[in-house]
């Protein structure tokens, strides 16, 4: 999955964090989900659309992991969120100054 790429949230869960984890309902389609740490990480920070390269760069910041392994785990994180209809990945930039 390429850095450039734009990973934005399609909707609202009902949310409970819990030791550092977080639960979500998803009230209209009635599934609930359970993200582990790093999962609960990439959830807050693409609360506004974010690039995976700020993505990856934030959460190297804060785990002790290199770029490529971060890429990789962050993608397939990505894609699993993505394939539960949670967020949507997309081309193109962020606007400079995002409100």
């Amino acid at each position: 999955m390429s850095t450039d790429l734009i990973i934005s949230r399609t909707g609202e869960l009902l949310e409970a964090e819990v030791d550092g984890e977080l639960v979500a309902l998803h009230a209209e389609r009635g599934k609930c989900f359970g993200f582990n740490r790093s999962a609960t990480r990439i959830w807050r920070l693409a609360e506004r659309p974010i690039s995976m390269a700020a993505l990856c760069d934030a959460l190297m910041a804060e785990f002790a992991v290199d770029r490529a392994r971060c890429e990789a785990e962050v993608t397939e994180a990505v894609r699993e969120l993505e394939r539960e209809g949670l967020v949507s990945v997309s081309e193109g930039g962020l606007p400079a100054n995002p409100a």
